[in-house]
């Protein structure tokens, strides 16, 4: 098995692979690649495993450098999942993730592989994060009767308030940033860069989607959605804390199961949290489950992924405080260097 650094010409062959696996994501996708570097810059690994030129596995890298955090190694950084995607070839994953501890060697990185199944890896394994999925009935009526009742009262008072959502592509996204870049500084947490959303919307298409929530003509509620092989996950989610009252969370989830079920999505992914937290009791109210994800790292000596964060959250503290223009500007320079 020859493991190879893949390039920017063989997307379509990469894609055509991962789309044919079993165990793939939307994280292992090509157009990660120029997401990361067309955002920040950041140096990709994307590994193909061959076996007599025949792509039998692949591995998505980013390395991800900070003076605060140190050099971490991702699969795939500000995403869920990623890890190896082989469809069930043993002998291609091991090849890669050997290949991918040597570039972690060499760059004296962390290595984090951030996998959607237990992989059953010989490394540590950070099991504090989980992923919220929610079946998704074949059409409204169903999964609306499926719903918890409070869930569905919500939803009612939040369109009785005439909140009303609509799908957009990329002309949606000023309206979602200045709603995503509010609510990231009030959570005291450094935003992504608004060029960052552009370019998952240019490099994805239809795959990717804006949903906002209106009312009237005031947003007041924002998702970024991504949807693959049956499954339509919103990682990046906001409403405005002034207009919490009248539900617009609700609404938003809502909508995006309207637009998931048109679409032939049969999951909903809440996205990740912690076990026991808030946000995790907040989803699991919406009838989703826990879903393990399983993030080994190497070497064994260091640190999981994810306490160096938790160490800092002190900052947060004081993010808070900012003004959102002073955030907007010095967020996105923090967050490139922040893989969670």
């Amino acid at each position: 098995m020859d493991v190879v650094e893949w390039h920017n010409q063989n997307d379509v062959v990469w894609d055509q692979f991962v789309l044919s696996a079993s165990d793939s994501t939307v994280a292992h996708l090509s157009g990660w690649h120029h997401v990361m570097t067309g955002t920040y810059g950041l140096r990709n690994f994307f590994l193909g495993a061959l076996d007599n030129g025949t792509i039998q596995g692949v591995l998505p890298l980013t390395l991800v450098q900070s003076r605060l955090l140190g050099n971490c190694l991702v699969s795939m950084p500000f995403l869920d999942y990623g890890g190896v995607c082989s469809n069930g070839n043993q002998q291609a994953e091991a090849a890669l993730v050997l290949a991918a501890q040597e570039i972690a060697l060499k760059h004296s990185a962390v290595l984090s592989l951030r996998y959607l199944r237990d992989s059953h890896l010989q490394l540590p394994c950070w099991d504090d994060k989980v992923t919220m999925f929610l079946d998704l009935a074949p059409n409204e009526d169903a999964t609306w009767k499926h719903l918890p009742s409070e869930r569905r009262n919500r939803i009612r008072k939040g369109q009785k308030y005439g909140l009303q959502g609509s799908i957009h592509g990329i002309e949606g996204l000023n309206d979602f940033y200045r709603v995503f870049a509010e609510n990231m500084r009030d959570l005291g947490s450094p935003v992504h860069s608004q060029r960052f959303f552009r370019e998952i919307m240019r490099c994805f298409d239809k795959r990717a989607q804006v949903l906002l929530i209106r009312l009237g003509t005031e947003t007041v509620g924002a998702a970024i959605m991504l949807s693959y092989n049956g499954m339509l996950s919103i990682p990046w989610v906001s409403s405005s804390r002034a207009f919490f009252e009248k539900y617009p969370n609700q609404v938003l989830y809502w909508e995006a199961m309207r637009y998931g079920i048109a679409n032939g999505c049969q999951i909903l992914d809440f996205g990740r949290c912690s076990k026991g937290s808030g946000t995790f009791e907040a989803k699991r109210q919406w009838g989703a489950k826990a879903d393990q994800l399983h993030w080994y790292y190497y070497p064994e000596t260091t640190r999981p992924p994810g306490d160096d964060v938790n160490r800092y959250s002190w900052v947060a503290r004081i993010w808070k405080k900012l003004p959102i223009p002073v955030a907007n500007v010095i967020g996105p320079w923090l967050r490139q260097s922040i893989p969670n």
